[in-house]
């Protein structure tokens, strides 16, 4: 009977075993403890069905290399069979064995099929160096090895077909990932490339405004462009922030803010759509301030693109009701209209990235299924949430932020200050850009010149000694993070230095404050986006 002690040992083998290659050594030496054999060997079919020794015991190499290849047996045979020497010589199907048997010191051997459910893996191989008389015992013990060791490297090979598997789908993550990431980028790249042709339509309107008559057809195609760049713009900024969001890189300033203030703020740049649409506002704004934690812009931007929602939304003729309240320690702030509501299988899913209520083909409202989505991520950033629901006729969007007990600062922000036109120089490469930015300044009453490279534009900087300079950060030959560090050092704080560029993230902010600037502008800009930061002296 077969030591149980040894049964244990090639069970935790099998089980222990992080391979195939791992089992062979143990089964050899457990099939040769099972059975008294003087030598073993495990032989298992190749990919091309060849059987190749994996381990032997006390088998030279010129055995190995004429054994390999070499089996008695056809697939279907799987039962045990010892053979004794005689036999091996008499038997003209292993002729190509006998000399080399001879040679060896074997007189007698024995083939144990591996075996796993029906299917023939490979064979041990057992030796004796004496004429011996297999028992059934040895054969029986011998089988129930090679049962031992079949289950474990049918196991082995399914576990390497499994981390075969992992390994695809890992990999096949990553490509996904990858994919998903480049097209953030790309989507971030074309945004940023776009604001520079767009910046130069939005100042060649101002201009456009300064200078035209108020005739009605001229008056009307100006409105139009306004109101098609100012779309388009919010367009680009939505597909920056949903890129920003994806992968992850979207910082907020959290400051005690006036939220009232802020609510009116977000209003009164969204009142020319109200209006437009000949829409009426029903406004209720608490008499005292409800302070949060948060940044201002963010949260502006999550009010506007709200109210935005809801006037696109809302028919000509029809009203929107914005409310704010302090409730508990929660501030809450509530906008409705009275058009078409959201369908209850909605509710929810309009808050994913690009889905939007009624994707028609006509596309008759706009937008890319994006404002909602930055809403919920950006009041999520806040510690608050935002839920959507139909509040009879049309839809009702609520935000709840966190009051806080921090007391408001002093404004001190650019805006609250005012400031007499300057000399100026822009230093900025896209040619229609930079033009359209000098006329648009030149026709607010600025001194200005304009450099197209940063070594044009120090050294314009440096002989005018001007009081504010516009630095593009991509410039072609010295970047406008450089062009800051060298005129900062160069005229000191007497000069208002300020980054004109496509990115407005917080990281961005912090990399043009260390580099020296006064302040930060994302394209497009117009020459009153430059006077409000312009500083007495």
């Amino acid at each position: 009977m077969i030591d149980p002690r040894l049964l244990s040992r090639l069970a935790d083998c099998v089980s222990d075993a992080d391979g195939p290659s791992s089992m062979y050594e143990p089964a050899v030496d457990a099939v040769m403890a099972a059975t008294g054999a003087h030598r073993a060997g495990i032989l298992l079919f190749d990919d091309e069905g060849v059987l190749r020794f994996r381990a032997a015991r006390g088998l030279s190499e010129r055995y190995r290399a004429t054994v390999e290849g070499h089996s008695p047996w056809t697939a279907d045979v799987v039962d045990p069979a010892p053979i004794a020497i005689p036999d091996v010589l008499a038997d003209p199907t292993l002729k190509a064995l006998r000399d080399v048997i001879v040679a060896e010191g074997i007189r007698a051997l024995a083939f144990i099929p591996l075996t796993h459910q029906h299917r023939l893996v490979g064979k041990f191989m057992l030796y004796y160096d004496r004429v011996h008389d297999f028992s059934d015992d040895e054969l029986n013990t011998a089988t129930l090895v090679s049962h031992y060791v079949a289950f474990g490297l049918d196991r082995a090979h399914a576990d390497i077909a499994s981390k075969e598997l992992f390994e695809r789908e890992r990999t096949a993550r990553r490509d996904a990932e990858a994919a998903n990431r480049a097209k953030d980028e790309f989507l971030a790249t074309v945004a940023h490339e776009l604001r520079n042709p767009l910046g130069a339509v939005v100042n060649a309107v101002s201009i456009l405004d300064h200078t035209a008559t108020d005739e009605p057809m001229p008056a009307m195609a100006r409105a139009v462009i306004h109101r098609q760049t100012a779309h388009l713009a919010r367009l680009l900024d939505d597909l920056l922030d949903a890129a920003r969001f994806t992968r992850g890189r979207i910082e907020i300033q959290r400051v005690p803010l006036d939220l009232r203030a802020l609510t009116a703020r977000s209003l009164e740049q969204q009142s020319h759509r109200i209006e437009e649409k000949q829409q009426t506002l029903a406004l209720s704004l608490p008499p005292e301030p409800i302070v949060v934690l948060g940044d201002a812009d963010r949260l502006q931007q999550a009010i506007g693109n709200l109210l935005d929602n809801a006037s696109k939304y809302t028919p000509v003729g029809g009203s929107i009701s914005l409310t704010l309240t302090a409730e508990g320690n929660e501030a809450v702030l509530r906008i409705s209209d009275n058009g078409p509501g959201v369908p209850p299988d909605k509710v929810e899913a309009i808050f994913n990235l690009f889905t939007q209520v009624n994707p028609t083909l006509a596309r008759t409202s706009g937008g890319l299924g994006i404002g909602l989505s930055l809403v919920r991520r950006i009041v999520e950033l806040h510690i608050g949430t935002v839920q959507a629901r139909n509040g009879g006729p049309g839809a009702e969007f609520m935000i709840r932020l966190p009051i806080t007990s921090v007391r408001l600062q002093p404004d001190t922000s650019p805006e609250a200050k005012e400031a007499p036109p300057r000399r100026i120089v822009v230093i900025e490469d896209n040619a229609d850009g930079r033009e359209a930015l000098v006329m648009a300044l030149r026709l607010l009453g600025c001194d200005v010149r304009a450099g197209a490279t940063g070594r044009e534009g120090m050294a314009l900087a440096l002989s005018d000694q001007p009081d504010l300079v516009l630095i593009d950060i991509g410039l072609p030959d010295v970047d406008g993070y450089e062009v800051a560090r060298r005129l900062r050092t160069r005229l000191g704080h007497d000069v208002q230095l300020v980054a004109l560029t496509g990115y407005g993230q917080a990281a961005d902010r912090r990399r043009s404050a260390e580099a020296g600037f006064d302040a930060h502008l994302v394209k497009p800009i117009v020459g009153e986006d430059v006077l409000r930061l312009t500083r007495t002296s």
